[in-house]
């Protein structure tokens, strides 16, 4: 028998052990594992093969007696080199977007809605980092005043997402003033990035000879102001007793503790989803990878969302490492898929 011929029974095997253990939650043994291949494989070449597998890192036997168990390692490799990555079918798909119609919804409440349909239809829990205008470019920027020296900024990057602050400024601002002001903005900085506004205004300001040097300066003052005020993402989490209802947390009170503190520490999380955001399609992070204390047994898929061809936010489920992958995978994907559809038609694109 040939390499190639022992890497695919390894992978046959490791892929039946996986499946088999997400379904069960107990250690698997070979004699499960012979029936479930029903292959000429004997129950004794099962258990050799599952002996290097034990040693390559991507199996565990939690005692002597036992079967064996997916490591961190052994999710990896299944997940990146043997799962096949479902996507949902048509029928599927026009459920799920039936399922989130956003009706008269603020954006906020829609993503909300679908969060929860995602906590369902996953039965794990499920996140979304709701999009603010930081993550945007500008569509338009309106400075009302409200009194002598207050001001109301309004920032729109889309026709859903905007964002509006209050701003005390230090010397007074009349209508026409803030009429100038605005014709000036909306002629320099529309199509900008909101992140790169304050840097572009600042290096204006260094070039002295500059006709329109007090306009940018008053700017720079008032979007210092409402920017610094504007969150940086939105972070919702729902149907965390999903999780806690799992066999790994549900018999073992401390890590049922510990894994509702990691779910408190909201802002490790959603650093490492930023980090997985400016990428196409699902990402999976795997035990240690989400870097979260009292995670380190979970799981989580996210998938960006967009509106037009512009990525806005991200939606994923999380759960133990003992998760069924290819069928998470679909149903993250699919979401993507359809607040973006949603978004985007929202959105007038």
């Amino acid at each position: 028998m040939n390499i190639t011929d022992c890497e695919q029974r390894r992978k046959r095997i490791l892929e039946a052990i996986v499946e088999a253990y997400i379904a069960t939650a107990s250690p698997v043994g070979s004699e499960l594992i012979a029936k479930k291949l029903r292959s000429s494989l004997s129950s004794a070449t099962i258990r050799n093969i599952m002996v290097e597998l034990e040693e390559a890192g991507f199996l565990e036997q939690p005692h002597t007696s036992a079967g064996r168990v997916p490591t961190e390692r052994g999710y990896r490799y299944y997940v990146d080199s043997i799962m096949d990555a479902r996507r949902l079918s048509p029928e599927q798909f026009q459920q799920m977007e039936r399922l989130i119609q956003p009706g008269d919804y603020e954006l906020d409440q829609f993503l909300e809605l679908a969060n929860s349909a995602m906590a369902e239809l996953a039965q794990q829990a499920a996140f979304v980092i709701a999009p603010t205008v930081k993550h945007s470019t500008v569509r338009q920027i309106e400075l009302v005043p409200i009194s002598v020296r207050k001001i109301l900024c309004v920032l729109v990057a889309h026709e859903e997402m905007f964002a509006s602050h209050v701003v005390e400024i230090d010397e007074p601002m009349s209508r026409d003033e803030a009429a100038a002001l605005v014709r000036f903005l909306n002629t320099e900085l529309v199509g900008l990035p909101f992140n790169d506004l304050l840097g572009s205004l600042e290096r204006r300001l260094l070039v002295e000879n500059d006709a329109f040097y007090h306009l940018v300066k008053r700017s720079l003052g008032i979007l210092q102001h409402a920017l610094s005020t504007e969150p940086h993402d939105r972070f919702f989490l729902e149907g965390m007793s999903h999780v806690v209802a799992q066999p790994e947390f549900s018999r073992d009170p401390h890590k049922a503790h510990a894994l509702l503190k990691g779910f408190d520490a909201h802002e490790l999380l959603l650093q490492r989803i930023r980090q997985d955001m400016g990428h196409e399609g699902v990402r999976v992070r795997i035990g240690h990878e989400l870097q979260v204390p009292g995670l380190q047994e979970c799981s989580y898929l996210t998938a960006p969302f967009a509106i037009g061809d512009e990525i806005v936010g991200a939606i994923g489920v999380l759960g133990p490492t003992r998760m069924d992958y290819p069928r998470l995978h679909a149903i993250v994907e699919g979401m993507g898929r359809c607040l973006t559809a949603h978004l985007t038609q929202w959105d007038g694109h």
